[in-house]
């Protein structure tokens, strides 16, 4: 077997939107509210993974998060959260559908990666 540590996937939500993630090998973390989801979001990024030679890499390349709560998460935060470009932290829609905020955080990534509005 190769001794390749391969990157996780994490998905931060409530309980009743997020179980079904499980069964795909996905791991989730509960959050009820903007606070909690902060919290996972921190915990996560800072999650790492020991390689065969002894260096460090961070264990998650993507964090989805729902929507509504990414929502209540305060852009200071978000710009913590996005020093490096591993993890990817992307908002997806919730049961109740799409707000246009992951399409919005996209976008505004995106244009900081290229330095300017592509999407028009």
């Amino acid at each position: 077997k190769d001794a390749k540590q391969n990157y996780k996937i994490a998905i931060v939500g409530n309980k009743d939107q997020i179980l079904g993630f499980k069964a795909l090998g996905i791991t989730a973390h509960v959050a009820n509210n903007g606070e909690e989801a902060k919290d996972a979001l921190f915990q996560l990024y800072k999650d790492e993974i020991a390689l065969p030679n002894g260096d460090m890499k961070k264990k998650y390349a993507i964090i989805f998060i729902l929507e509504d709560l990414a929502m209540q998460i305060a852009e200071e935060d978000y710009k913590k959260l996005n020093k490096t470009a591993i993890p990817a932290i992307i908002p997806i829609p919730g049961i109740q559908g799409t707000q246009g905020y992951g399409l919005h955080r996209i976008k505004k990534m995106v244009e900081q990666a290229v330095g300017s509005d592509i999407f028009g």
